[in-house]
């Protein structure tokens, strides 16, 4: 008996893996999809006009009474940032993904049907407001198509900024300006973005973690090694030399602090305490790193000991060392 090929399933199979490779694809350009057009907010000019509407000052031809042809007058529209995107903040944190601002501008008096073609929006390089950082490249913004809401009076456009994956932390300031034909009054806005380096943080963390026990265990050891040369001066004189010399060494004096969970436990909760400290600068600054990682490993190490109590370590009785 001749068996037959499964060649429906072989085929079913096929076709569900192209679609595994295809669809995760799909969906990854329709996330884009709100900004993909490159200054998309942009006037609509086409033979002196928009579509269907003539230019400002353009007489509609036809008939017209003699001496009745005046050119229409301009529309003067003042226009001006919400206060709420007049200086728009955006913190990335630690990641470089790209970012959606909204910003919004409203119009006085209302905005004539269609009349949004013939305004534009302008974007200024972004800008690094450190003296010593380097000069970073942004890629061009893109827009979207404004849109016009609030009973004519409110223009709505999204600016996507994609940061450069290697952006150093720190602040980069950017111009938006809303224009159109004169003699419109311009609007503009202010954009920040906030870059933090949370590689360096996690770094110089470490190492201050690192000296901070170096400075308890010094403290420990040093208040064992007293006692111990306490203790060998009582003892008898043939054998007083030979526990001086043994007490001396820091060694056992180390190793009597890790075997010693009464020193041990509060240490290390003194070390997280710290942490919790420097964590809390870096969180509450959204540039941080912007001073490189030689800046910001000092003054993290200088508040990791000054929360350990440094000054009080290195002042130890005489005794002790």
């Amino acid at each position: 008996m001749q068996m037959t090929r499964p060649r429906g399933n072989v085929l079913l199979l096929f076709v569900l893996t192209i679609s595994m490779l295809v669809l995760p694809s799909a969906a990854a350009g329709d996330s884009s999809d709100q900004c993909i057009l490159e200054n998309a907010a942009g006037p609509e000019m086409a033979s002196g006009g928009t579509a269907g509407a003539p230019a400002v000052g353009e007489v509609k031809r036809g008939k017209r009474k003699k001496g009745k042809g005046k050119a229409k007058k301009p529309l003067k529209l003042s226009l001006q940032a919400d206060p709420q995107s007049a200086n728009r903040v955006v913190n990335l944190g630690s990641d470089r993904e790209p970012e959606q601002i909204t910003l919004r501008v409203n119009a006085s008096p209302r905005i004539p049907t269609g009349y949004e073609k013939r305004l534009e929006v302008a974007a200024e390089p972004f800008i690094n407001t450190s003296e010593t950082a380097d000069t970073v490249t942004f890629a061009e913004p893109r827009f979207s198509k404004l849109r016009v809401a609030g009973n004519q009076k409110r223009i709505t456009f999204t600016m996507c900024v994609d940061p450069p994956n290697d952006l150093p932390a720190g602040k980069y300031v950017s111009t938006v300006t809303l224009e159109g034909p004169p003699p419109t009054e311009e609007a503009t806005m202010t954009i920040t973005i906030n870059g933090k380096d949370g590689g360096e943080f996690l770094l110089a963390a470490a190492i201050t973690a690192s000296i901070a026990f170096l400075v308890l265990l010094y403290k420990g050891a040093g208040e064992k090694r007293a006692v111990m040369l306490a203790d060998a001066k009582q003892r008898p004189a043939n054998e007083q030399e030979a526990k001086m010399k043994e007490a001396k060494r820091w060694g056992p004096a180390i190793k009597e602090c890790f075997l010693d969970l009464g020193w041990l436990v509060p240490s290390l909760a003194s070390i997280a305490a710290a942490f919790a400290l420097l964590y809390a600068a870096y969180a509450n600054n959204p540039a941080w790193g912007e001073g490189g990682i030689v800046t910001n490993a000092i003054a993290l190490i200088g508040t990791g000991l000054a929360a350990v109590g440094a000054k009080t370590v290195f002042a130890q009785s005489p005794s002790a060392n």
